[in-house]
């Protein structure tokens, strides 16, 4: 009873009234408190959720800047840039020590340089001046997989963390740059590689799908031909992936499938996920062994769930509620999603039961659920569940064309 009553008398901050202006913002998932971080911002948060990394341009002259924020005083520190132009992507270490970053350099190659920040001097050391795609820590710290381009495709390669020297290669020639997405598995020792996504065609087409490469054998091994997009591991050490295999009859547009590091035939999670143009910016979010993809069209924003305990997905979001850009929060209690009406509305849904609320509104501007950026950036939901990054645009969206 005690307990019941201390719990009663916490202090509860004031919400703030909502987003009125466009910009990328914080906002605190207990108390609605708003956080503003620029416009148009690239958002990653650190490991112990205290961080975050934001590149955005500089409001005064159209130059990229690199920010560490402190979560949630807002006190920053400027990262001093060498050189101009656009970061790409903000990966954080494991330890949260280091921030790996890609930069697009202003008229200066074709594809971007590749440094990594100290966060305790803020101090920058570059990797590979050019041209870098995808990146991924591995799960200790000591190694980074990227994709690097040349003008015969590339390869895909590790680097030692420590001073960005090639370790291993895993992959070279054309088929390098067409791939998707880099993956580790929880226990680092296999890299999951695909693509080249589902509506792209690059490279050779018999190498297209899903490749899972064993670092202790340098081997890799095909484990699906056919269109793939980005891989992502479950706790179990189960890969998945959303495919589409185009050359074979009766199989649906789009399948989600779970893999075996160990081999065999792979496993459905579902058959009849249907086209979407364009696609959301993320087609699957794993998080533990929660799983969460979208349906979206004109008239249907649709996110389903499912985890290794069911036999089928299922869907946590109304049958009257257009659910946009539906994320899973790190901890899988609870779903942030953007449902569209005469207001945005930023809501959060637990999966377990109970009732959705609203966090945040806006009457006349657009809601989305994770900053600008790419899919994986880590953008969206802090990882210790507390935070939610949104972005504030001028019009609301939908992923589709009428």
């Amino acid at each position: 009873m005690l307990m019941a009553l201390a719990l009663l008398t916490e202090p509860v901050w004031a919400a703030d009234p909502g987003p009125t202006e466009p910009g990328t913002y914080l906002i605190d998932v207990a108390t609605g408190r708003l956080l503003k971080l620029g416009t148009s911002a690239l958002v990653a948060w650190s490991p112990d959720s205290k961080l975050v990394a934001v590149a955005d341009t500089r409001p005064d002259r159209p130059d990229t800047r690199l920010r560490l924020i402190s979560v949630p005083s807002g006190a920053e520190r400027v990262v001093e840039l060498s050189e101009s132009g656009s970061i790409n992507l903000l990966r954080w270490s494991p330890d949260g020590t280091r921030v790996a970053f890609t930069l697009s350099r202003n008229g200066r190659d074709p594809g971007p340089s590749l440094s990594v920040v100290t966060v305790a001097t803020a101090t920058v050391q570059q990797f590979v001046e050019g041209s870098v795609g995808e990146i991924a820590w591995a799960p200790d710290g000591k190694g980074i997989a990227a994709i690097l381009m040349d003008d015969i495709g590339g390869s895909i390669v590790t680097l030692d963390a420590a001073d960005g020297t090639v370790t291993k290669t895993v992959l070279t020639g054309n088929d390098a740059s067409c791939q998707r997405g880099l993956a580790w598995s929880p226990d680092g020792t296999r890299l999951a590689y695909a693509g080249p996504g589902l509506r792209e065609g690059c490279g050779d087409a018999g190498n297209w799908g899903v490749w899972i490469w064993d670092q202790t054998t340098d081997t890799s091994r095909h484990a699906f031909e056919g269109a793939a997009d980005v891989p992502q591991w479950l706790a179990n050490g189960e890969l998945v992936v959303m495919v589409r295999e185009p050359r074979s009859e009766g199989v649906p547009p789009q399948a989600l499938l779970r893999f075996s590091p160990a081999g065999g035939d792979p496993k459905p999670i579902v058959e009849d996920v249907p086209d979407m143009f364009p696609q959301p910016p993320r087609l699957v979010q794993v998080v533990g062994s929660t799983v969460l993809y979208p349906v979206t069209t004109c008239d249907d924003g649709i996110a389903y769930v499912w985890s290794p305990d069911q036999a089928a997905p299922a869907r946590p979001t109304p049958a009257d509620t257009y659910a946009y850009r539906p994320t899973l929060a790190p901890d899988a209690k609870q779903l942030a999603y953007v449902r569209l009406g005469d207001s945005s509305d930023l809501v959060l849904a637990p999966l377990g039961g109970g009732e959705p609320r609203v966090l945040a509104s806006a009457t006349g501007l657009g809601l989305q659920v994770g900053a600008a950026g790419s899919w994986d950036a880590g953008g969206d939901w802090s990882p210790d569940s507390k935070w939610i990054a949104i972005e504030v645009t001028s019009e609301q969206f939908k992923d589709c064309v009428d």
